[in-house]
């Protein structure tokens, strides 16, 4: 069966579903082809605010891991056994931590204004927001002592923005890419999405002509592939697509945790609910990463006395180093289908994560005490924020894959949204950044 539309989009993430939204407040009609099921209801919505997880919050990484793919867990560091795919309806947008900072490594695909504006509409588009984290206690006070301790810095303690909004009853609504979506007006009626896999990109000279997938064949003026960073290029290269650039330059942030019980004098009173923290130490003057102290999500299984210990009592500090982008660091596409990783880490890598390491430990000490069973640890390496694996570039000079409007090279109509164009190294999550080239590429699409 062959079905044609304006757009066609493989991928039902936050990335694919904004540019969905922007394609379809231009006119487009719109077609979102996802492989995975639902696993949230409504589809597409964030597992997370479910009410298990309202009442259990720290039961909720445990639970999310189960949707993650890992290519390989058994593979030593440097071939990154934490790298994983979603495959779900609203892809990994129904199970990410929805911090969304502002890029800190900026490139000069756009201006600074339509930079801006490009941020602005990304942070409406995911009901972006810090305001409510105000009415923390531990939010103000710990705060007040990070200020203190980074004021001879050039780093800027700041609250952390989030994608959601509070409901009456205090709790945080997490953003997924449903309510991206519904939140389109008129225009979310002209985005259709569909269950279905792509098998391949089917192109004749510079152009798509149609997608092979699993129900057959769909045609559309534009395809944008929006995949992730892993699925994305693996798609481009089971289809033929191979230029220089595919899988090169791989950054992923090496991500350290430790959860502490605070102070009680940065703590509201016994028995007295709070508000979960999201502070920000961004990255600044000879300091290259980026410090996250928040009480959101901990992977750990607290032990000994420290078992059963209130809420708000409890952060974690969280170190995020960014990777250099170079040429050898690598995802390895293989003809059967199969992805390995080769990242070794440079001394400069490695001299960042000990600084972070040792910042967190003080941080800990000026905060608290590393809660029994929580102390500091690397996540597996390539567990979060991969980025550089289908880079942009300014010229077609075999160091990217795709243009500065998201266009890949030597292709008319074939486009990219995915974290993949990152082409510098961002210290910062990098999601509100991903949803800001989404609309930038969708602005480039002709209806």
């Amino acid at each position: 069966m062959t079905m044609s539309y304006d757009v066609v989009i493989a991928g039902s993430g936050p990335l694919g579903i904004a540019a969905a939204r922007r394609l379809a407040e231009r006119g487009a009609d719109v077609l979102v082809l996802e492989q995975g099921d639902a696993i949230s209801d409504p589809p597409g919505s964030h597992y997370r605010n479910s009410d298990r997880f309202v009442a259990q919050p720290d039961s909720y990484l445990p639970a999310a891991t189960k949707y993650l793919e890992f290519i390989d867990d058994s593979r030593p560091r440097d071939a990154l056994p934490g790298a994983a795919v979603t495959r779900a309806a609203g892809g990994q947008g129904v199970i990410w931590t929805n911090l969304c900072p502002r890029g800190d490594a900026l490139w000069p695909v756009m201006s600074d204004e339509e930079w801006s504006a490009r941020y602005r509409l990304a942070e409406e588009y995911l009901l972006v927001q810090s305001d409510g984290l105000d009415r923390s206690i531990r939010q103000k006070r710990i705060g007040a002592e990070l200020e203190k301790y980074f004021e001879t810095t050039d780093r800027k303690v700041e609250a952390l923005p989030v994608a959601g909004h509070f409901l009456e009853s205090g709790i945080l609504h997490y953003t997924a890419p449903f309510d991206i979506l519904s939140a389109a007006g008129e225009a979310r009626n002209k985005v259709s999405i569909r269950r279905d896999r792509v098998n391949r990109v089917v192109s004749e000279g510079h152009k798509v002509k149609h997608l092979e997938t699993t129900s057959g064949r769909v045609e559309a003026a534009g395809y944008v592939i929006a995949g992730g960073a892993i699925a994305t290029p693996q798609l481009l290269f089971r289809s033929g697509i191979r230029p220089d650039a595919l899988g090169r330059y791989l950054s992923y942030h090496p991500l350290a945790v430790c959860q502490i019980v605070v102070a009680p004098e940065f703590c509201s009173a016994e028995g007295v609910a709070d508000v979960d923290p999201r502070i920000q130490i961004r990255p600044g003057g000879e300091t290259p990463w980026y410090t996250l102290v928040l009480h959101d999500v901990s992977p750990f299984d607290p032990s000994g006395d420290d078992t059963e210990i209130p809420p708000n009592r409890l952060v974690e500090i969280q170190s995020i180093c960014p990777v250099d982008n170079e040429e050898h660091k690598r995802a390895i596409f293989h003809e059967e289908g199969r992805v390995t990783f080769d990242v070794p880490l440079s001394d400069a890598d490695l001299g960042r994560m000990s600084g972070a390491e040792a910042e967190a430990r003080e941080l800990a000490d000026l905060l608290g005490r590393i809660r029994q069973g929580c102390a500091l640890a690397w996540m597996p390496f390539g567990f979060a924020h991969m980025t550089g694996t289908t880079r942009m570039s300014a010229s077609n000079d075999g160091t990217g894959v795709a243009d500065y409007q998201g266009r890949v090279w030597d292709y008319d109509n074939l486009f990219l949204a995915t974290n993949g164009l990152i082409p510098t190294r961002m210290s910062v999550n990098p999601t509100l950044t991903g949803v800001s080239l989404a609309i930038h590429v969708a602005e480039h699409i002709q209806p």
